[in-house]
């Protein structure tokens, strides 16, 4: 990493394992700024492989343009960019969920790191909206679109939700509950190669 610069951006766990290898602080090898990617080569895809049997629901990946408020998911902002086919019996019995309300959208950002990285997909099922603590969901916090790991605060006063990031960096914060729209809970995480 040191003579070639590669990566040219260091992941979380990588950057602190150098950190304790070199004896210094993590946040020193860290980018400022993250550059930005290369565009990728558009590939002509084939129609998925049909396996007998095996139905296949098609899963739309969304492109959230803008930062919308409550309506961050509607038509108005969220193009379909892509349409992913996943088992149906994956979907109806290992997630227990609805293949009409799933949509996949991708990840931006490193507040969710290790656990998610930029350009990992996550598949959302937006037919679950009631936070339960510990679960992570995408939602509008008031300020943006997010996903975070969330805590129902029991505390007197408006109901508030606490939004956790799995990268120690980001500090928890919480928002009121009737400020926050929740998008649907994420099930899983695809994450890129």
């Amino acid at each position: 990493y040191l003579e070639r610069g590669l990566p040219k951006v260091l992941n979380y766990p990588d950057s602190v394992t150098l950190g304790e290898l070199l004896d210094c602080d993590p946040a020193e090898l860290r980018h400022e700024t993250v550059p930005k990617r290369k565009p990728a080569k558009k590939k002509r895809r084939s129609p998925p492989a049909s396996v007998p049997g095996v139905p296949l629901s098609a899963v739309p990946e969304m492109e959230v343009e803008a930062a919308a408020g409550p309506g961050a998911l509607n038509d108005e902002f969220a193009v379909e960019k892509a349409r992913w086919h996943l088992p149906e019996g994956m979907i109806r019995h290992e997630a227990d969920a609805n293949p009409e309300g799933l949509r996949i959208l991708r990840v931006r950002g490193n507040s969710m790191e290790p656990e998610m990285r930029e350009g990992d997909r996550l598949v959302v099922d937006t037919a679950r909206r009631v936070p339960a603590t510990g679960e992570m969901f995408v939602l509008w916090d008031g300020n943006g679109l997010v996903v975070k790991r969330i805590e129902t605060v029991r505390e007197p006063g408006p109901p508030r939700l606490r939004l956790i990031s799995a990268n120690p960096d980001y500090t928890p914060y919480t928002c009121h509950a009737q400020d926050a729209h929740i998008v649907g809970k994420v099930l899983w995480t695809i994450r890129r190669a």
